[in-house]
């Protein structure tokens, strides 16, 4: 007898929370993971954010040295509302936080679901489970809740910011992304993304996007002062200046790292802007030439998970989280085992090479850093790939309507469009 469809979801869910709590009530792996580079970064390590609370218990500033780079925001709930020592509350947290991304990411899905069928035609529930599955047992997502990295509460305040948008729910998306942007910056590039999807989504009854806008600045700025209020300025070189300049050079899997060791310090401000450029040069392009805003998210949060200063492998899970949303652009993928395997392949050679380095000795940091150019080179494919998957899709959906059979009868009579083989793409708006 198959399971019903909300037993599915409610049994993904829970074994996911159960899952993750009994990894870190009976294993010793959380600790063991909490040192990894690939999992953590000075922003998002879960042994700095001790670190600092624990200078702040002891009367002194946390950013005064160069250890401490997490949000005040950060800093002041782990210090007052979930204490940093204790263990079983954070396992509890963080393990709450990825079950709430998954519900969260299965409303996206009900939302983008909903919108692409008649008022007549119930909306298709029968993916709610697989997507929450795609997400939560992700090894990414997985070894990132374990690991206690930030990423993993990072990532659902962006989901949540990207739910909001597509629920109709304005005020919890500019709140929320607010609150994504005070704790690791590059959020604010889904701004625009952001507001696109409330104006699409939310209907008649939302609001401007200049009240939106107005809103979102509002809180940022609120967050900001007080911050500034209860911990002073020395918060802003530390946190927002160390995304901007990469001036901690500990490894991870980004591009930044290695090459900012490796470069003339006189040309170190010119390369920092190019890079930091390199992420902000996509958004207006996508927003003027993509006709499906959620479609430019999607594309700018792989393009952020890939080539921001600090990335972790769990940047990568939300990305192929919210990619789970899509279907129709899975179908339309060119080398999609390709990727997968790839991953694999990363996966298993970024603590190896590691290893090799730091641990036995018997390599250097070339052998770490060609690993994460495979893992970079890789992931900017895939964004490559999903991009052109998207544009065929939008294509084949305008051409449903347009071409004809030989006797006269529409294509959407009858004849899948999935089974079209397009060879040029030309737009279709003239």
């Amino acid at each position: 007898m198959p399971i019903p469809q909300p037993r599915r979801l409610a049994l993904v869910l829970g074994s996911a929370l159960l899952l993750r709590l009994g990894l870190f009530a009976f294993t010793g792996v959380s600790t063991a993971l909490e040192r990894r580079p690939e999992l953590t970064s000075p922003l998002t390590s879960f042994r700095s954010l001790s670190e600092g609370v624990f200078l702040r218990d002891t009367g002194f500033d946390p950013y005064a040295g160069g250890v401490f780079h997490h949000s005040p925001l950060y800093l002041l709930f782990f210090s007052y509302i979930i204490p940093v020592y204790s263990r079983a509350l954070t396992a509890v947290l963080w393990s709450l936080a990825d079950v709430l991304g998954g519900i969260l990411l299965v409303r996206v899905w009900q939302a983008r679901s909903a919108a692409s069928t008649s008022k007549t035609t119930p909306a298709d529930t029968s993916r709610d489970y697989l997507v929450a599955l795609l997400y939560l047992f992700n090894p990414y997502t997985l070894l990132s809740c374990l690991a206690r990295s930030t990423t993993s509460l990072d990532n659902v305040l962006t989901l949540a910011a990207i739910s909001g948008a597509f629920t109709g729910q304005n005020l919890l998306s500019v709140v929320a992304l607010a609150v994504a942007a005070q704790t690791s910056w590059y959020p604010l590039f889904l701004l625009p993304a952001v507001i696109l999807v409330q104006q699409r989504y939310s209907g008649p009854s939302g609001t401007s996007w200049i009240v939106d806008t107005a809103a979102f600045l509002s809180f940022f700025g609120s967050l900001t002062l007080f911050s500034v209020n209860v911990l002073g300025t020395s918060w802003i070189t530390r946190t927002w200046g160390l995304v901007l300049t990469a001036s901690d050079l500990t490894p991870n899997v980004g591009m930044w790292w290695y090459f900012f060791t490796e470069i003339f310090d006189h040309f170190r401000l010119f390369f920092q802007g190019v890079f930091q450029f390199h992420l902000a040069i996509y958004v207006a392009p996508l927003c003027l030439r993509l006709d499906d805003p959620a479609f430019i998210l999607l594309i700018q949060l792989g393009a952020i998970s890939t080539w921001k200063s600090y990335p972790t492998l769990g940047d990568m899970a939300l990305w192929a989280g919210f990619l789970g949303c899509f279907p129709e652009i899975i179908a339309n993928l060119q080398h999609p085992l390709l990727s997968l395997t790839v991953h694999l392949y990363t996966s298993i050679l970024l603590p190896l090479l590691h290893s090799l380095w730091l641990l036995t000795g018997t390599g250097n940091a070339n052998f770490f850093y060609a690993a994460t150019m495979v893992y970079g080179l890789n992931s900017t494919l895939t964004i490559a790939d999903v991009l052109g998957a998207g544009i065929v899709h939008n294509v084949k959906s305008k051409l449903k309507g347009l071409l004809t059979t030989t006797d006269g009868t529409s294509t959407s009579d009858g004849e899948d469009a999935g089974d079209w083989s397009i060879v040029q793409l030309a737009s279709l708006d003239g």
